[in-house]
């Protein structure tokens, strides 16, 4: 008997890869990673904290354990059937002769966003339908506005199903994602806020959890939007209307909009916001090649 729809059912399921980070005596924690096209190369996206073992802001260790390799499960073929499982592969964040970073960082930022892009190539027994990269599942443009819901991709406390697939996290665009987010500062006795660190991302409403840092983000938008500038008004009783080819109309869309870095504050009980640090700036780092920096050695 064939069952209808058995299989994966969301193109976006297999977008996410979950990492292992490791030192030299094992396992330190997991997290969450995806690839990113950028001209003719692909990259492991994820959150610079997972590869430095160190907070973002503050450069505090977070456990005691400084990552020196990941560990990255990826769809392999281990049949001739084509059945294929998803084993850990090595991957190196240090170059093995000179101890420099093989991530890149934010041209500007550095580690202040959260985000590093490691050059990465899949496995040639890796199924040519599977890890595709985010900028390449979805073509068109959808309204991300405050309220719009997210999902965010990944693998909290490392939970997945079947031979890895992801769970999927709702939530909602908690701030205007056009303007960056800042952290920390003071409140001045007018109320406006001095100090502190703008970063390029904005706040996610959501209830996440660990092992979810470096996860894709999705938006997602159901309605009416013009598909070449999805912000523009629509206009149904225009005259023109009906003959238009770029309305979308009642459509259920998704869009890649950046990747997940942390709650705020790290506490899981208390306010569930998130960050997002914008597809911008991932785009940002890819084009622009800048080695980053060793997070243990000045």
């Amino acid at each position: 008997m064939v069952v209808r729809g058995a299989g994966i059912r969301a193109r976006e399921s297999q977008a996410p890869v979950q990492i292992l980070i490791c030192d030299d005596n094992g396992v330190i924690s997991t997290a969450s990673a995806f690839i990113f096209a950028s001209g003719e190369r692909h990259f492991l996206i994820t959150n610079w904290h997972n590869v430095s073992g160190k907070d973002f802001l503050t450069g505090e260790l977070l456990c005691g354990r400084a990552p020196t390799y990941l560990k990255a499960r990826i769809a392999t073929v281990v049949d001739e059937h084509g059945g294929f499982n998803m084993p850990a592969h090595r991957v190196d964040i240090y170059d093995q002769e000179t101890r420099e970073p093989l991530w890149m960082e934010h041209p500007e930022l550095g580690r202040l966003c959260d985000v590093v892009a490691l050059p990465f190539s899949l496995p040639s027994t890796t199924p040519p339908n599977l890890h595709v990269p985010v900028n390449q599942i979805h073509s068109i443009r959808i309204p991300v506005r405050p309220g719009s819901t997210v999902f965010i991709i990944g693998y909290p406390h490392n939970l997945s199903v079947h031979i890895g697939w992801p769970i999927w996290k709702s939530g909602y665009v908690a701030s205007e994602p056009h303007y960056d987010a800042t952290l920390g500062g003071c409140l001045r006795e007018d109320g406006a806020r001095i100090g502190g660190q703008t970063l390029p991302a904005f706040f996610i409403d959501s209830l996440t959890r660990k092992g979810m840092s470096g996860a894709p983000v999705f938006a997602n938008f159901v309605g009416n939007w013009d598909m070449h500038d999805p912000y523009a008004p629509v206009e149904p009783d225009a005259p023109d209307f009906l003959d238009r080819d770029d309305i979308a109309l009642s459509e259920n869309r998704m869009e890649f909009v950046g990747a997940y870095s942390s709650r705020v504050p790290a506490e899981e009980g208390e306010a569930a916001l998130g960050l997002c640090i914008k597809r911008s700036a991932i785009e940002a780092i890819c084009e622009g090649g800048v080695q980053g920096k060793h997070p243990h050695f000045v």
